[in-house]
Formats: C-alpha cells, sequence, structure tokens
C-alpha cells in the first residue's frame, strides 16, 4: 500500500476515532441533560394540572376533560390518573406511531428513560387520587438524529480537507523518498548514481550513506580504468607520440583483413617524414622529438577536417618517421588524399626548421582476401614510387568491387528501393562456453544490383545522401517484424551509427516504435560503437537512459582503446560490452593483451556487464579467453 493511501487510512481512523469518541461523550451528556429536563418539564407540567384540579369543587366528569383537553393540546406520552385505592381513575395515553425518519436502531441507541411528573389531585381535605404525567420523548429522538447526521457530514468533510491537505504536503515530503527509492532501485542495476542530500534528516542520512557508497564505487572504477589504461598504453602505443605502435597496429590491420565487412571501402594511408636525419644532426633530441608529436598531432587533426566521410580511424606510428592511418568505411580515397596534402603543407609552414623535411604518402583501398603482408608491400611500392618521382602523394584508387550506381540520384533510387521492398538480415551467434547463444548479430542486408550487399558496400553513400538514420531505423523495424512473426525467444543486437545516436528526431522515433512493439523490443539489443560513445559522452547518456526506458539492452562495440575514458560508466546500467577484434586476434600467445582483458573483464563483471569478444578466429583463442572471464565470443571458425 502506497504512502499516500495509508495517510489517508490514517486520517481517516484517527478522526473516526477522536470524533466518535467526542460523539459518545457528548451524546451521553447530552442525552442526561435533556432527560433532565425533560424529566423537570414533567415535574411542572403535572403540578400545574394538579392544582387547576383542586380548584374549586370538580366533579369527576370535569377533571376528566382537563385531563383530556391538556393531553390533547400538548405533547404527552401519558396522563393518568389513580385513585388512593390504587385504581386507575381516568387514563390518557398516545399508542399510535409518529411519522419520523429516524432508524430503529438509533432509537434504541437514544432510548430515553425519563421519570414521569407526580402530584396529588384533592378537593379541600379529600384526597381524590394522584396524577401521572409523562411527556413524549420523539422529538428529543429527532433532536438528537439530527445532531448525529450533522456530526458524520462534517466528520466527512473534514476527513476529505485533511487527507487532500496531507496528500498535498505528502506530495514534497516524499520527494526525497521517491529519490531514495529510485537510487537503489539503480543499484540493483549496478547503476551507482548520486543524489542531492534533503533537507528531511532522516532522507539526507540515508541519501548520504548511499552517496557515500556510489561515490567509493566510482572510485574504484576510476583506479580500475586508470590502472587499465596505463596496462594498455604501455603495452600497445608509441611512448612518444601515444599513437598506436607497430605490433598492436599490425595486429588492428589482421583483425580489419580477417573479420571487417570486406564489401566496405576501407583506406589505409601511409605517411613518411623524409629528411628527419639531417634535421637530427642540426637539432637536439628534444626538438626532434617535438617535430614528431606536433606531426602526429597534424595528422590526428586531419581526421576533424573529415568529419563524415569515414566510419572509424585508426593510427599508428610504425617507425620512427612513418605513420599509418586506416579509415574504415570512407569516400573517395582521392578527395581525401588531398585534404591531407593540404593538412602537411600546413604543417611545413609552421617553422624554419621544417623546411627541409618532404612529406609524403600513400594510399590503397583494403582488398577482400588480402594478408597484412600483402597489404603493406602494396602501400610501401607505391610510398618508394611517390618518393622516386618526388610526389606529395601517390594513390591507388581501384576498387575490388565496383557499383553500378554513378551518383547521388541513382543511390537514393536504389537505396530507397532496396529498404521499402529487399532488405535481409545476417545473423550469427554470440556463444557461451556451453555453446548457448547469448543473443544473436543482426548484420543488415540489402538487395542492390541482383546482390545481397552488407552496409560497407552502400554505407559512405548512404552517408552523403544523409538516410543513415533512416537506414538504421529500417533494421530495427525488420528485425522487430522478424521477432513477432517468428515468435523467438532470442535476442538481438544492431549496431547503430554515430548519425542516428546524435539526431533527436531519430532516437524519439526509434523509441517509439520500441514502445510500440513493447513485447519484441524486451529481445532487441542496441550497441554503438566505444569511439562514438567516447567522444560524444553526454549525448550517448542521453541515447542509453532514453531507449532503456523502453525496454531493450544497450551495449558498446569494437571496446578497448577508449573505455577507460567513459566518465561516470557506473550510472549508465549498460547490458554488454563487445571488445574489438584487434584485442582478441591472436591473444592466445599474446600476454599483454591477455592482463589487459582480464583486467577489464574483472572491471566490467563488477558493473554487470557481459562481457563478449569480437571476431576470434582460433580455438585457441577462444579458450584463452573463457579463461580470462570473457562471457561469450563471436566466432569465425563456424560457417552461421
Amino acid at each position: 500500500m502506497s504512502l499516500v493511501r495509508q495517510l489517508w487510512l490514517s486520517v481517516i481512523l484517527i478522526l473516526l476515532a477522536s470524533s466518535l469518541t467526542n460523539f459518545v461523550i457528548s451524546t451521553y451528556f447530552e442525552r442526561k441533560n435533556l432527560q433532565e429536563q425533560l424529566y423537570l418539564k414533567n415535574v411542572d407540567d403535572v403540578n400545574s394540572l394538579a392544582m387547576m384540579l383542586s380548584q374549586d369543587d370538580r366533579q369527576l366528569t370535569d377533571i376528566q376533560l382537563l385531563i383530556s383537553a391538556t393531553f390533547d393540546a400538548g405533547h404527552y406520552q401519558r396522563i393518568e390518573l389513580i385513585n388512593p385505592e390504587g385504581i386507575s381513575v381516568f387514563l390518557r395515553e398516545f399508542k399510535g406511531e409518529m411519522e419520523s425518519d429516524i432508524p430503529a436502531l438509533a432509537k434504541y441507541f437514544f432510548n430515553f428513560q425519563v421519570k414521569p411528573g407526580i402530584a396529588q389531585v384533592s378537593s379541600g381535605w379529600n384526597r381524590i387520587g394522584t396524577l401521572y404525567l409523562e411527556s413524549h420523548s420523539h422529538y428529543l429522538h429527532e433532536a438528537l438524529w439530527h445532531r448525529t447526521q450533522a456530526f458524520f457530514l462534517s466528520f466527512i468533510v473534514i476527513s476529505l480537507i485533511a487527507g487532500a491537505i496531507g496528500s498535498f504536503v505528502l506530495h514534497f515530503l516524499l520527494k526525497p523518498l521517491e529519490m531514495v527509492v529510485e537510487q537503489a532501485h539503480r543499484f540493483s542495476e549496478k547503476r551507482f548514481m548520486m543524489l542531492p542530500v534533503p533537507r528531511t534528516v532522516e532522507f539526507a542520512k540515508v541519501i548520504t550513506a548511499m552517496n557515500s557508497l556510489a561515490q567509493r564505487f566510482k572510485s574504484i572504477i576510476e583506479d580500475g580504468n586508470k590502472r587499465l589504461d596505463e596496462l594498455r598504453y604501455k603495452s600497445q602505443h608509441d611512448d612518444l607520440t601515444g599513437l598506436a605502435n607497430c605490433e598492436a597496429f599490425e595486429t588492428l590491420l589482421d583483425a580489419q583483413l580477417k573479420y571487417r565487412d570486406r564489401e566496405g571501402h576501407n583506406v589505409l594511408f601511409m605517411v613518411k617524414i623524409f629528411g628527419m636525419n639531417e634535421i637530427s644532426l642540426r637539432l637536439d633530441k628534444q626538438k626532434v622529438d617535438k617535430i614528431i608529436v606536433d606531426f602526429a598531432h597534424v595528422i590526428q587533426d586531419f581526421t576533424k577536417q573529415i568529419e563524415g566521410r569515414y566510419t572509424d580511424v585508426r593510427f599508428g606510428r610504425l617507425s620512427g618517421s612513418e605513420f599509418a592511418i586506416l579509415l574504415t568505411e570512407a569516400e573517395d580515397i582521392q578527395q581525401l588524399s588531398d585534404i591531407l596534402v593540404d593538412v602537411v603543407r600546413t604543417f611545413k609552414g609552421r617553422s624554419r626548421d621544417l623546411y627541409d623535411l618532404y612529406v609524403l604518402h600513400a594510399g590503397v583501398y583494403l582488398a577482400p582476401d588480402e594478408s597484412r603482408t600483402t597489404l603493406m608491400r602494396r602501400v610501401q611500392s607505391l610510398l618508394i614510387e611517390a618518393s622516386k618521382e618526388r610526389a606529395l602523394a601517390l594513390i591507388d584508387n581501384k576498387l575490388t568491387i565496383v557499383a553500378p550506381y554513378n551518383d547521388d540520384i541513382q543511390w537514393r533510387k536504389a537505396l530507397n528501393a532496396a529498404l521499402n521492398d529487399n532488405i535481409h538480415s545476417v545473423t550469427f551467434p554470440v556463444v557461451k562456453k556451453d555453446g548457448s547463444a547469448i543473443h544473436y548479430q543482426a548484420l543488415m542486408g540489402l538487395e542492390l544490383d541482383n546482390e545481397v550487399r552488407k552496409g560497407g558496400y552502400f554505407v559512405h553513400w548512404a552517408r552523403k545522401l544523409d538516410m543513415i538514420p533512416q537506414i538504421d531505423f529500417k533494421m530495427i523495424e525488420f528485425i522487430l517484424n522478424k521477432i513477432e512473426q517468428e515468435s523467438s525467444a532470442y535476442d538481438y543486437a544492431i549496431l547503430l551509427s554515430y548519425e542516428t545516436m546524435v539526431s533527436e528526431p531519430s532516437l524519439q522515433r526509434i523509441s517509439q516504435l520500441l514502445t510500440e512493439h513493447s513485447a519484441a523490443a524486451q529481445h532487441i539489443c542496441l550497441e554503438v560503437r566505444e569511439s562514438v560513445a567516447s567522444a560524444n559522452f553526454e549525448l550517448f547518456r542521453h541515447f542509453t537512459l532514453t531507449l532503456k526506458a523502453t525496454g531493450c539492452k544497450i551495449g558498446l562495440k569494437r571496446v578497448g582503446d577508449s573505455f577507460s575514458t567513459l566518465l561516470d560508466l557506473q550510472e549508465l546500467g549498460l547490458d554488454y560490452i563487445k571488445i574489438d577484434s584487434a584485442f582478441v586476434f591472436n591473444v592466445a600467445i599474446n600476454a599483454s593483451n591477455q592482463n589487459f582483458l582480464r583486467g577489464l573483464c574483472s572491471l566490467a563483471h563488477s558493473l554487470g556487464i557481459v562481457v563478449i569478444a569480437d571476431g576470434v578466429t582460433s580455438k585457441e583463442d577462444a579458450d584463452s579467453l573463457y579463461e580470462n572471464g570473457f562471457d561469450g565470443i563471436i566466432s569465425l571458425m563456424q560457417q552461421f
């Protein structure tokens, strides 16, 4: 029972108890007082009548007439004259029933017992008899009954007013309690949020204690994140620039080539600074290092100028003066190369110390079924050729898969047609150690050019045409219908894009769609890339809290590089994370990655987050991951 209802009940019971007590006591004394007043009236009336009857020499007939006249003129129950021998000489008594709305129970409860008035009647020295007179008590019953009705009416009105005022006051008093309940509920979901301390002393003590727990847990998470970040940084990053070191970047390329969407327009740029040996002879080590660090910042800033033209980006320092940039689902490589040339030219103009440097780059599209060795050989040969020709850039812009659509109009028409009639889903399970499924990963396929194509084939054009949110919405709608049609008990995970997460109209459309399909929504898992979440954390928080309210699950994909930078992670209530395949690839023989992933699993499990490995390519890696605490894997070893 709610506190408001308990308040109403308490107010009613208190008012009822006090009012009934007051009613019983006051009615008792009122009844007693009325009985006394009625008795005095009986005495006065009987004495007056006896005096009238005793005057002169009255015959019995005259006495009877006077008694009858008095009885008829007043409200009497009985007037009786009894002679000295005890025999009734004359009796007038009311025997009928007066019209009344008083319940019989009320009459029984009131039950007036008034003594009759008694007087002697004489004629001269001769006693005629004794006169008895009783007034009718009906009017006393009516008076008390009306008083009772007024009491109960006032009781109801006062109870309603008191209850309404109490509810209004309680609404403000219980706001801190609602906050306490919400905080406790979130704690049960391992979402350790903090609340402002209310003025109410009792509530303040509870919230202060729970805030202390949340703060302590937050400190534990921050310490764990810091240790994880240090561990990851030491093993995978270049000490000077902070970019991925050569080994880590090569592992990333292996994972990209073996696991990622092979139909995508994925671009690799290799950038090299020529002339560093000559500069190192002229400048001290600190200045040389500063040039390298500044250049690393320049190529990182390059991606800000091409924002919206790619899905994900990774940087690496392959050697002292050689850098790599990997862009997934990127647009035209030639346009990207031209922007990179302008960025490098601006960098060289910063200082005279940079005049002798010669910076050039080579770029290629990643090809399906290509090994890392072949890819690196291909891009390095272009780099060597560019250095011979003294060219700023050399690009191989040949695509292995060429779409038959040439412009915006053709692509928009093809995509709209496919979204209306030709949506497909490619699903594969996320499996536990015992082989059971945690959920199924669902990838969208669109029938384009008479063939079902995955996202990498069309996503760069969809981004250019601002159709990404529409595609994500259609995919969620398709999976919801699939769940309802198949009466499936399985969960399905769908990767959403940056454009969808940051678009409030798209978010509201998805929320409304999931609300309309509330039963099926319980089996929907929506995820975004870790890089998108960490770069837009407040938007990601809004995204998470909005969609979790519909009953769906929320996760992060390609987790690894930025997980430790996600602030207030304990307040989000994430359901699962999927570790990037770059950290999973060959993990069985990579001790540093094992240590990092073991710590990451421990941290995630403390928050109630399920940990999944993405892109497992060998049984040895799978066994190692399960031993280090992973809950499930997405494996490339099986045909799904």
